[in-house]
């Protein structure tokens, strides 16, 4: 049945494309994020932004450089500001709606990019560092929730991919920008791409004025009316029964959820079987910063320049133009793969790829034979990112927490990253930064070595997701079935009920055939497990 079920998807995919249109658009948050990622990485080897913030220095390919405490405070400053804004997250949890929580990202982006715009202090630098990293600490947790909670059971994965593809496309305008900008001189080519930001919280603020909040959010608000008219508008369903039905399914998990574990605290995250899901949720996240790709995004041009690439803008800018058709195969290979698989492939390669960057830049360091090994096999890098290991880690970071606990666990989640991220962009300039270690790509060891513990957790602890509904789920690790046995279990909870049965009604399907399908365990595609 799960064949089936996907292939129903596939065909009705179009008849969807109002709940795919919308989460696009939300996914702008993750926009910024990549835009400002590649802009940085970029203002770190411009002699107009180092002209005001670095010193020259004629040994430095580009006459210029930056100072490595400089270096690392506008990187990691940018996650102390997203931790801030998790632990606000968390304070508030369920109470603060998503829109709300999107809203917020939008003001506190629109204010860091008109401080860092008006100043040329180290001082008013830092503060819009710190501040933009407060909007993305909002604009990360509560775009993918609205986006899980909003999408239909079988896209939900492929649509919360969309946050990768956003990304990406950030990046690839964020680098094109400096690479228009960089050859004018003086604050306007760092100043201009800055300027650009503001297009974000001006768009996403505008929007949400026009979408409702998701379904979820309104019944664990009891406004069953309202979340009825958020599934109309999100997703265009018009017949009332299936409304209806979508509510009543939704409403019965939560006031389960809530009768079983009234009273939510922090320590509820880590009891019963709630702990392995907040592990798996926590692991999830960490794994988008153990890739390595949080690296390449805030010093790949850096590091090309020392690496003595030339053009080094433009070969950043072509890497993250193939990374973006990766980001698109995101979307059917998530249809098409399992996650846990997808995952486990994709983590071994990146792996191979930065060994191959390390190695390479070992044996002939400062070589045009390592330069051309380097921007080759980033690119590569970057474009498995894309296909396989961003989007399924932000897939599952959303998914298998439990309703109740949904904004806890991806608050704190994302807090923990930051925290990781913040050490990452904090102590990589100690390493490739010539004035410190000079270690260059050699740093890539470290990320060969980090991608293969990810594969391995993959395979050993991470269950299959694919195609269940969050309420399946529940069931799931409310029995305490093993990772290896998820994909084929046994549920009472039907996901036709989730999405299907209301995808075949709009085209004016026989449902009643569907559900019969349902119900026949031979067509199911599950076993008991054993």
């Amino acid at each position: 049945m799960a064949t089936q079920l996907e292939s129903v998807a596939r065909t009705h995919l179009w008849t969807e494309r109002r709940i795919v249109f919308i989460c696009l658009v939300i996914a702008l948050g993750q926009f910024q994020y990549g835009y400002d990622g590649a802009a940085i990485a970029g203002f770190q080897s411009m002699p107009g932004f180092l002209a005001v913030f670095g010193y020259a220095d004629p040994k430095n390919p580009i006459g210029y450089n930056i100072s490595t405490d400089v270096q690392r405070l506008i990187q990691s400053l940018m996650n102390v500001g997203g931790f801030v804004a998790s632990v606000t997250i968390y304070s508030f949890g369920s109470r603060l709606s998503r829109r709300v929580g999107l809203w917020l990202g939008c003001f506190f982006g629109a204010l860091s990019v008109s401080i860092m715009i008006g100043v040329t202090t180290l001082g008013g630098l830092y503060a819009g560092r710190l501040l933009l990293g407060m909007s993305n600490g909002f604009f990360v947790p509560y775009s993918i929730m609205y986006m899980s909670e909003s999408a239909p059971a079988l896209l939900r994965g492929s649509i919360v991919g969309m946050i990768t593809f956003q990304t990406s496309l950030g990046a690839l305008f964020g680098i094109l920008v400096d690479n228009y900008t960089v050859g004018r001189g003086g604050n306007a080519s760092w100043q201009i791409p800055l300027g650009v930001m503001y297009v974000v919280p001006v768009v996403l603020g505008t929007f949400l004025l026009f979408v409702p909040d998701t379904p979820r959010y309104y019944i664990t608000r009891g406004e069953d009316e309202k979340a009825l008219w958020a599934i109309r508008r999100l997703r265009g369903i018009e017949d009332d029964a299936l409304l209806r039905a979508e509510v009543d399914d939704i409403r019965a998990t939560y006031l389960l959820e809530k009768e079983l574990h009234a009273g939510v605290h922090l320590r509820d995250m880590f009891r019963g079987t709630d702990l392995r899901r907040t592990l798996l949720s926590y692991g999830a996240t960490l794994g988008g910063t153990a890739t390595g790709v949080s690296f390449m995004a805030g010093f790949s041009v850096y590091l090309f320049v020392q690496a003595r690439v030339g053009s080094a803008f433009v070969w950043v800018m072509i890497s993250l133009a193939i990374a973006l058709s990766g980001n698109m195969l995101a979307f059917p290979a998530m249809r098409w793969f399992g996650r846990r698989e997808l995952l486990v492939i994709s983590s071994v390669v990146s792996s191979t790829m930065w060994f191959g960057m390390a190695i390479g830049y070992s044996v002939a360091p400062g070589s045009p034979a390592a330069a051309k090994a380097l921007v080759a096999l980033s690119i590569v890098f970057t474009w498995v990112y894309g296909v396989g290991q961003g989007p399924v880690m932000w897939a599952l970071s959303v998914e298998i927490p439990s309703q109740r606990l949904r904004s806890q666990t991806v608050g704190t989640a994302t807090g923990i990253n930051f925290i990781i991220g913040w050490m990452v962009a904090f102590f990589s300039p100690y390493f490739i930064n010539p004035d410190k270690l000079n270690w260059g790509p050699r740093y890539g060891y470290i990320w060969g070595a980090s991608n293969l513990v990810l594969a391995l957790w993959a395979f050993l602890c991470v269950p299959e997701t694919k195609g269940r509904s969050l309420e399946q789920l529940d069931e799931l690790f409310e029995k305490q079935v093993s990772a290896r046995k998820f994909s084929s279990f046994a549920v009472e909870r039907r996901l036709v009920e989730e999405l299907n049965v209301g995808v075949a009604f709009r085209e004016g399907e026989d449902v009643k055939s569907v559900a019969v399908q349902v119900d026949d365990p031979e067509k199911q595609g599950h076993g008991k497990a054993s």
